[in-house]
Parts: structure tokens; C-alpha cells; sequence
């Protein structure tokens, strides 16, 4: 019950502020930019899936860590944190009532615009005048929503977790930048490299675990697109991954010696 309260504490804090307005915006307008500008299919895009998840794969960290860059280091600024440790409400509930409050402002916009996108991609008919490309079949593209859905969580969690450490909130959105780099181009160029030296050139043929801490890469991640198996593993690794880091954030939170400045 603490946790659902600070939940709806968070979400009307965000209200407030406008925070939840502007992601809504801000997922709103990638769309818009993946369907009208030129950030568009490739030579190598199959279907009209391949732009929008090359937008969203760098997108949905960028929106995990504007959305929790505050969770903690905010509260510090504001000098609300002695307030709410003072109350009779532990810790942890105060870290996942926070995590939750993010999860429903960002999935649900994120899903909804997303497929409503989908459909109006087929019912203006901007994949066969504009790009001459096939749309994806339903199915897949809720494969794309579900795999970026799952990269979002997992950066609130890393971004709360920063959030405990850093001095202020534009601090905690910098370091948490660090941990995009497996969504960046230069991530699969890694990822091609070692390919080459290992003598591997194909995801197919990799152990589960391998694959388990692969599922942070885009370029794995839209592999993971055309297999159904992989597109599974990587919804699970990159929920697990998501509690490890908010348990690790609740333990050390627990324990954590926070000072205050008069």
C-alpha cells in the first residue's frame, strides 16, 4: 500500500510539472520524425519497421533516463528527501512506488502511439508513396513495441540507480548517457569486430547466455525482430536485467547514508 502511495504521489508530482505532457510530446514527435522527415528506410530496409526501429532503439533510453534522471538526486535539489525519509516509509517502497509511477507514464503512451501509428502508416498509405516499402506484419511491429518497451525499463532503473550517487539531476542523465552505447551504431561496429575475431558471423548459432547479455544491443535486439525465440529471450533478458538493477538500487538505498545541506 506505501508503494502505490508514492506511486500516485509520483504521478501527480509529474503531472504538475508537466513531465508526463512532455513525454507524450516527445514520443509523438520521434513518430512524426520517423514518418515525415527524412529519417527514413535505408538500403538495406526490408519493411517500415527498419526506420522506426533504428530511431527507437537510441529513442527509448534517451526517454528511460529523461524520465527518472530526478527519482532521487531531484528530491535532494528540492530538499524534500529529509520530509520523506523522516516518514514511516521504507526505503525501497519509496524506489519502486517512484519506478512504477514511471512504467505508467511511459508504457502506455509509448504502446498506444506507437500502434496507432502502425495504422495510420497503412491507412495513408505513407509505406508504398513515400518509402515504396511493405508494411510489417502486426504481430512483428508488437515485437518491436515489446522489445523497446523493455529497453525503457531497464534505463529507469539504471537512472534511478545513478540518481542516488549523483551531485545533481543533469549529472545523473550525463552518466546514464554512458550506458547507451550498446543502442548506438558504434555498438554494433563493436559488436562486428569481435564477430570478426571470433570467427562468428551470425546470432543463430550462440549459447542462451551469450545471448543474454546481447539483448542490451540494438543491432542483436533487431535481429531479434525475425526470430521469435530471440525476440522472447530478449524480453526476458532485458526484464531480469531491469530487476537486478532496481533490487541492487533498493539495497544499497536501504543502507545508503544520505546527508542533507542546510
Amino acid at each position: 500500500m506505501k508503494t502505490l502511495a508514492v506511486m500516485q504521489w509520483e504521478l501527480r508530482e509529474n503531472m504538475r510539472n508537466y513531465k508526463t505532457a512532455f513525454l507524450l510530446m516527445f514520443i509523438f514527435g520521434a513518430i512524426l520524425m520517423a514518418l515525415y522527415t527524412e529519417v527514413g528506410p535505408t538500403a538495406n530496409s526490408k519493411n517500415v519497421l527498419d526506420p522506426f526501429f533504428e530511431l527507437f532503439a537510441v529513442l527509448c533510453p534517451m526517454i528511460g533516463i529523461l524520465t527518472a534522471m530526478d527519482a532521487v538526486v531531484g528530491e535532494k535539489e528540492k530538499g524534500t528527501m529529509e520530509l520523506v525519509l523522516s516518514k514511516p516509509l521504507p526505503r525501497r517502497s519509496l524506489l519502486l512506488g517512484k519506478f512504477m509511477a514511471y512504467v505508467f507514464m511511459i508504457v502506455p503512451f509509448l504502446v498506444a502511439e506507437l500502434i496507432a501509428a502502425y495504422f495510420w502508416a497503412q491507412l495513408s498509405g505513407i509505406s508504398q508513396y513515400r518509402w515504396h516499402l511493405p508494411m510489417p506484419s502486426f504481430s512483428q511491429w508488437m515485437t518491436f513495441v515489446a522489445i523497446i518497451t523493455c529497453v525503457s525499463l531497464l534505463f529507469l532503473a539504471i537512472t534511478i540507480l545513478i540518481s542516488m550517487f549523483a551531485p545533481t539531476t543533469a549529472t545523473t542523465a550525463l552518466c546514464a548517457l554512458v550506458f547507451m552505447a550498446p543502442a548506438h551504431p558504434l555498438g554494433g561496429e563493436f559488436l562486428r569486430q569481435v564477430g570478426l575475431r571470433l570467427h562468428i558471423d551470425s546470432f543463430a548459432g550462440l549459447s542462451i547466455i551469450v545471448k543474454f547479455f546481447l539483448s542490451v544491443f540494438s543491432k542483436y535486439q533487431k535481429y531479434a525482430l525475425s526470430v521469435p525465440d530471440d525476440a522472447g529471450l530478449t524480453c526476458a533478458s532485458l526484464l531480469i536485467m531491469t530487476f537486478v538493477v532496481l533490487l541492487s538500487a533498493s539495497i544499497i538505498f536501504e543502507r545508503q547514508n544520505v546527508t542533507f545541506k542546510n
